[in-house]
Parts: structure tokens; C-alpha cells; sequence
């Protein structure tokens, strides 16, 4: 209801609600669990008597301990915690900091807290951080802004509040009741209206889950005002969809006489769906090389098993070891050596993943393919992007759909292009176009979005590999939406390195809106990045720090957090701060960027013949500061799909 929990959503879940309570407040929300340990929340409020404008906010969630049979869960959070944006009077009222512990017996899960700002307006105790004095003896009045949000008013204020609820998980399968004690005071409404009442401090409610996507909710609060609320919910290891068809079953070895070629055995590997550009048998080797880019939707080790099975099954009799080479566009990220034996073995249950294990062998890459396959790929991108960081509007939002042709003539060579199909939006309520800029970034953005169709991206790339652990793109053309130019980019990682560096420097102008191919010369932007990776064992997260350049001439950074789940699901996070100079500060904006991303890959099927992706999104738009150019084909997202990173990690998998 109103007083915050140290429970967490599933991770990386995705969730957006709206709850309406009496006739104060509505809050329309989008939440994150980026990472097991830090949940995002993007909200904003409506509320009568405030000058006509919406109250946005980031709110954030940290774990500090999980829930065990020693002690409760506990996390501290904030509300508003970034107070970026413009600052005016009674802005930050929904701001506030806490600590809070959660702990559940059988069906009762009860909470305790401590709240600061609007979560401590109850003020039953003195503020514990007192001691380190200035803000933190201070009274904290919503009304005495700009010191009642942001970094700088973090746990502030003079007094504090205590917080806490039971919830009683009923015998009626996803219904539970609900009820706390709030610190929320009102404060802030009563200073806009004396005569407010801000009624009880506790609220009693109901929630409902009748399925695992969705959420009801409805509370008396403050013993006169009815609370309605409702969510949805994706959760990937609930509705991802999983490839559940067997593995390649692996027979007796056919003689000499009957075994298929090489350029056979890759046709019947492509007819079995693996994305194979070419093989070869040399002498007791027959390699694959496999371009797992292509689908996604499987863990790499699995998509390496069926390839390897499948060579054990068909491969010539003389062959005794089996490779498997990863890879995308020419550039070979890993070489997988399995022994035949091991997998005949395992398919007769006398072996396992572990055991195979210890005789592989890994190579950063093979010699080249005989020959090189051209490879042409159709697909779609559906986008959905929502904006809860506007004063002037509650809810801007973009949808769109891409329509993206990729073509490798050569190996090495990749040529891109896509149609983008705009649906109607709103992006003229955006807060940047009240005070326009002199020099827009991002700020003009809805005279992109007012063509039913438009030319999204045009270029040419190519990719080498100078040295192992070296991988090199140059591009040129359309780049994105918005700017066209060229690029360079080097990446560097060790064969099973978990870190990764990688720069990159650009030289755009900006696409006029107009014309189909036209830019504005007058326009050039240079802009760059340092960026270093870190990817957890496995690599199913990635952690980056960029440092550098945007387009819009200011320099910062951006702390990036992407995540790969089961089905070929990624969640991403990013946050940027930069100097903000006059001509790149986004007016209403700030100088930070921020947003997080679901992107769920689709098959193609009856009603969608061309698979592809959809992608749903809060993120800030049209802003000027903190901007990075949108490239089409970054190093590092190429060389993760088959990746030794991503081929470790689910090496469980390689043979279900």
C-alpha cells in the first residue's frame, strides 16, 4: 500500500501499475529488478493544487540482506532519490529515504521500518544520523526547497518516522490481506491546503493475484479514502518460451561409404534449425562454424551440444574429434573442441557435461571456413517506450515498429538497413519543447515521429579480427534516427577474460528530418567513449563504465547493467550524468539520462511470418544531455552470444 516492504520482485522482472488513491493522488509506475540485489522504479504522480503539473521520480531499492533462517531481509531505499529537474515550490513531496526489514512465518509476513522526509512526517523519533549535524538537525520542509530531495538531502531532517505492516496469505490461492501503519503525514498538502485532513496513519487492504502476470489491489487508508490499484508483470523464468525439442540422438557411425560431406552434413544441420555458415572434414576433425547470433533463444552450450551431436551422428568414421566454432559476420569469438567418444558415451548415459568437460578444448578461433555463405536476415522490432520523467504530462509515449534487412556478402562485410513505421504518440507534451534549445540533441525528437514512415538506419561495417583478443569495426552511413556519419571502435578481450575494453570515436552530422537521405552539414558532433566491461561468471550480466564524449559536446559517464536470461530475454539499465554546459543541458531533464529496457525475442509464426524482437521501455526522451549515439552493431553485443564467457556459464546445458 503506502509503506515500502524488503521484499523484492522476481529477477529480472519487469512490472508497470497505476494506483488511484481517493481524490489525492495517481501514480503511474514502471519497475525493474535490473539486478537480484536493486529494484528501479519509475513513477509519476498526479495530484490537484500543484500548478497543473505532474510530481516524476526514481525511486530505488537496494538489498542489503536476503531473508534466512538467522535473520530478516533488509534493504534500504529512497524515493525521488535523483531530484533531477527543475526545482520549484513543493517539489520533492513524494521524497524519502528508509530502512526496512522483512520477515515471514508460514502464511504471516510482517515489516518493520524507519522512514526519513515524506516516509517520516510522523516524527515519533529523532533523527539518528543527528550526530553528523548541519542537514541532518535541520526541520525538512517540502516547502523549503531545493534541500527536501536529491543526493544532497538524502536521510535529512530533524526527525523520523517508524513504519511497518503485516500481510496474511489466505487459504484462497493468490489473495492476501494487508495491514500497516504509515509515516506519511501529508505534509506538503496540508501547507497547499490548510484545511486538509490527513486522517488516520493506518490502512487496511486486499491484494489479488489471479494469475502470475497480473495484480489487484484496493485498501481503506487513512480511515477515509479508498486506494485502487493494478499491475502486470513479466517475469522471465516464468514466460520466457523456451525451445523445448530434443537433442540430435546420435547412432552408430555410418561406414565409410554411406557418410555425408561436409557441405551435406551443413545443410542438415541448417535444416534442423542451427544457424551454420560452413564445415569441413580434415582427416579426424570435422569443424562447424556456428553463428549462434542467430537465434538467441537457446543457451549457447546447448546450441554447441546439438551441433556436436549432430556431427558425432553424421560425421565419417574416421573422425575422432568434433569442433564447433562460434562466431558472427566473420568474426570467430571461440573454438570448441569435444571428443566423439564422450558424446557417444553420454548419449548411452554412461557420461555427463562434467566429464565431457574435462577433455575440451578451447581456442580463441580456427582458421577460416572454406568457404563463406552469404547470409541475408529480415526482421522486426517492436518498440514501446514510455516517459514518466515529464512535469508538463504525466504519461509521453512512443511506439514504433522496425523493419531491418542485414546483409554479409563477404565475409566481414555487413550491410544494414531498416524502415521504421511510427505510430501516433505524444511527444509534443515533452517538457523540452517548452523552452526549445538553440542546438537540439534529442529535444526535437517529435519532428522524427511525425512521418508515418522513415528510413531509420543506412550503413556499411566492416569487422576484423587484426589479432586474438582484437576485434575492430568501421562504419558509415545513417547510424541511426536521428545522426549519420562514420565510426570506429576496437575491442579488446582475452580469449576467457571476464573484462573487456573497448573505444570508440564518431564523426555524425544531423539527419534533417525531411529528406530521405539528407543531413544537415552545418551540424558535425564528435563524440566517443571509453568503455570497460566486467561480466560475471557465465556472462549473463555485464556491468559497463563508459567515460567520454556525447553528442551534445558534454563529457560524463553512463554506468550501464545488461542482463541475459533463458529464451534469449535481455534487461538493461543505464544511468548517465554530464557536465550538462548550457548548450547540452536538457532544460527540465538535468544532467542525467536514465532508463531501463525488456527485450523479449519472438519466433516467427502464423500471424508474424519474420521473427524478431520486442522491446518495452521508460526511459527519459528528448533530452539533450547525456546523449550517446544509438550504433547499430557495437562490438561487445556481437561477441557475447558465443562468447566463452556464455559457453562456460551454461556448459550444464550442453546436452539438454
Amino acid at each position: 500500500m503506502q509503506a515500502p516492504t524488503a521484499r523484492m520482485a522476481p529477477d529480472g522482472s519487469m512490472s508497470g501499475g497505476l494506483t488511484a488513491l481517493g481524490d489525492l493522488h495517481r501514480h503511474f509506475t514502471i519497475s525493474a529488478q535490473p539486478l537480484p540485489w536493486l529494484e528501479v522504479t519509475a513513477r509519476n504522480s498526479v495530484y490537484p493544487g500543484y500548478y497543473g503539473l505532474s510530481e516524476p521520480g526514481l525511486d530505488l531499492k537496494l538489498r542489503l540482506r536476503r531473508e534466512n533462517e538467522h535473520g530478516p531481509a533488509i534493504v534500504v531505499g529512497g524515493r525521488d532519490v535523483t531530484g533531477s529537474g527543475l526545482d520549484l515550490p513543493g517539489k520533492g513531496r513524494f521524497a524519502g529515504e528508509y530502512i526496512a526489514l522483512s520477515r515471514r512465518w508460514w502464511d504471516l509476513d510482517l515489516t518493520l521500518g524507519m522512514g526519513w522526509g515524506t516516509l517520516g512526517e510522523a516524527g515519533q523519533l529523532r533523527n539518528p544520523l543527528r550526530f553528523l549535524g548541519g542537514r541532518f538537525r535541520r526541520d525538512r520542509d517540502p516547502s523549503a526547497w531545493p534541500t527536501t530531495r536529491g543526493p544532497k538531502a538524502w536521510f535529512s531532517g530533524e526527525r523520523v518516522a517508524l513504519f511497518g505492516g503485516a500481510e496474511w496469505h489466505t487459504p484462497v490461492d493468490g489473495l492476501s490481506l494487508k495491514l500497516e501503519s504509515s509515516g506519511d503525514r501529508f505534509r506538503a498538502q496540508r501547507q497547499d491546503e490548510p484545511g486538509f485532513d490527513p486522517g488516520s496513519r493506518y490502512n487496511l487492504g486486499l491484494s489479488w493475484r489471479p494469475t502470475s502476470w497480473a495484480d489487484l489491489g484496493a485498501a481503506y487508508e487513512q480511515g477515509r479514502r479508498l486506494m485502487l490499484r493494478l499491475s502486470v508483470r513479466f517475469d522471465p523464468a516464468v514466460d520466457a518460451d523456451r525451445p523445448d525439442h530434443p537433442p540430435p540422438a546420435i547412432g552408430p557411425r555410418p561406414s565409410a561409404g554411406s557418410a555425408l560431406s561436409a557441405d551435406a552434413i551443413a545443410l542438415v544441420a541448417r535444416s534442423r534449425g542451427l544457424p551454420v555458415r560452413s564445415a569441413r572434414i580434415e582427416g579426424e576433425m570435422v569443424t562447424l562454424w556456428l553463428d549462434p547470433a542467430g537465434s538467441g533463444r537457446m543457451p549457447l552450450a546447448r546450441e554447441v551440444g546439438d551441433a556436436a551431436r549432430l556431427l558425432a551422428d553424421l560425421a565419417p568414421p574416421q573422425v575422432e574429434r568434433l569442433r564447433v566454432v562460434t562466431g558472427v559476420a566473420g568474426l570467430d569469438t571461440a573454438s570448441v573442441t569435444l571428443l566423439r567418444r564422450d558424446l557417444e558415451r553420454a548419449a548411452g548415459h554412461r557420461g555427463s557435461s562434467e566429464e565431457i568437460w574435462r577433455t575440451t578444448q578451447l581456442a580463441s578461433a580456427a582458421e577460416p571456413p572454406p568457404d563463406w555463405r552469404p547470409h541475408l536476415d529480415l526482421s522486426t522490432r517492436l518498440v514501446a517506450t514510455f516517459d514518466l520523467a515529464e512535469l508538463g504530462t504525466t504519461l509521453a509515449q512512443r511506439t514504433h515498429t522496425d523493419v531491418m534487412l542485414r546483409a554479409e556478402p563477404l565475409r566481414g562485410l555487413v550491410l544494414g538497413g531498416g524502415l521504421r513505421i511510427n505510430a501516433p504518440s505524444d511527444l509534443e507534451l515533452l517538457d523540452t519543447n517548452a523552452l526549445p534549445a538553440a542546438q537540439p540533441v534529442r529535444s526535437d525528437l517529435p519532428r522524427y515521429t511525425d512521418r508515418p514512415i522513415a528510413l531509420e538506419h543506412a550503413y556499411a561495417a566492416w569487422l576484423a579480427r587484426p589479432m586474438d583478443g582484437l576485434t575492430t569495426r568501421l562504419s558509415a552511413g545513417h547510424l541511426e534516427e536521428m545522426y549519420g556519419g562514420i565510426g570506429a571502435e576496437a575491442l579488446v578481450q582475452p580469449l576467457s577474460a571476464r573484462w573487456a575494453i573497448g573505444l570508440d570515436v564518431n564523426q555524425v552530422w544531423k539527419r534533417r528530418p525531411d529528406g530521405l537521405f539528407a543531413i544537415d552539414r552545418g551540424d558535425a558532433r564528435g563524440t566517443g567513449h571509453a568503455s570497460l566491461y566486467w561480466e560475471s561468471p557465465g556472462a549473463d550480466t555485464t556491468t559497463a563504465l563508459r567515460l567520454g564524449r556525447y553528442l551534445g559536446g558534454d563529457w560524463g559517464g553512463t554506468v550501464e547493467v545488461m542482463r541475459r536470461f533463458d529464451g534469449g530475454i535481455g534487461l538493461t539499465a543505464h544511468a548517465t550524468w554530464t557536465e550538462g554546459p548550457d548548450g547540452a543541458q536538457s532544460r527540465f531533464g538535468g544532467r542525467m539520462d536514465w532508463g531501463v529496457a525488456l527485450v523479449v525475442p519472438i519466433a516467427a509464426s502464423g500471424w508474424l511470418p519474420v521473427g524478431g524482437t520486442v522491446e518495452t521501455a521508460v526511459r527519459t526522451l528528448g533530452r539533450d544531455a547525456g546523449q550517446r549515439l544509438q550504433q547499430p552493431l557495437p562490438l561487445y553485443d556481437l561477441r557475447v552470444p558465443g562468447s566463452v564467457g556464455r559457453l562456460t556459464g551454461t556448459w550444464s546445458r550442453l546436452l539438454n
